[in-house]
């Protein structure tokens, strides 16, 4: 059985992460409260000012519920969208590099699997079609994209994506759990992995060998 298994997932990185899946899991719980708030404000600034209502921001569903155009869920959901990309990719891109703000607290960074600099090109995979995308109940945002496409279709994409996004989620978390690599789908995507702050990524021993003679030569 176990053989099996490891054909089925001959595919699954199993040099083992220095970062335990409890620091990891931290990391995110604070990068989905804190990026959840800042993509969060635009909708509920333009809630309040225009409905003048004092009571929590739901949906953006709320404003044509209320009789107002739907322009402004749309306007919302756009500005939150950018909010939250300003925090999954211009902050670890150009503020803190491989760092979200929940990552920097708890020491953490993204590296390539390559060890190569981060670039945009890497971090719009991981974090806009991994996580936006395909793991998208993993971010606060992709709710806001999955309403603006109902309302725009009249087709229930927030039901079938939701559904989609949370069994990819699952798989994601339990391969970060139950994994040497501790990568998670958006990980292997992007061809990144997570590793605490000033290390490089884990190499296989061969490759590790011939880094350390091409560094004493230089």
């Amino acid at each position: 059985m176990r053989q099996l298994w490891k054909k089925l997932t001959f595919w699954v990185d199993r040099k083992p992460s220095k970062v335990n899946f409890s620091t990891r899991l931290i990391a995110y719980a604070l990068d989905w409260a804190i990026g959840g708030i800042i993509a969060g404000l635009p909708a509920v600034a333009i809630y309040g000012l225009v409905t003048d209502r004092s009571d929590m921001f739901s949906d953006l569903y709320v404003f044509p519920s209320l009789g107002y155009s739907v322009y402004w869920s749309y306007l919302a959901g756009f500005l939150s969208i950018i909010l939250a990309l300003i925090y999954l990719v211009y902050i670890p891109l150009k503020k803190y590099p491989g760092q979200t703000i929940g990552k920097r607290i708890m020491k953490l960074q993204i590296v390539r699997m390559d060890n190569q600099p981060l670039d945009l090109k890497t971090l719009l995979i991981r974090h806009v079609i991994g996580l936006m995308i395909l793991e998208s109940v993993s971010v606060v945002v992709a709710r806001y994209y999955r309403q603006m496409l109902t309302m725009a279709t009249g087709i229930y994409f927030e039901y079938y994506l939701m559904a989609i996004g949370s069994f990819i989620t699952i798989i994601s978390a339990i391969m970060v759990y139950n994994t040497p690599s501790r990568r998670a789908i958006h990980d292997y995507l992007s061809g990144t992995t997570v590793v605490h702050l000033g290390d490089q990524a884990p190499q296989e021993k061969g490759k590790e060998k011939k880094n350390k003679r091409k560094h004493k030569r230089s």
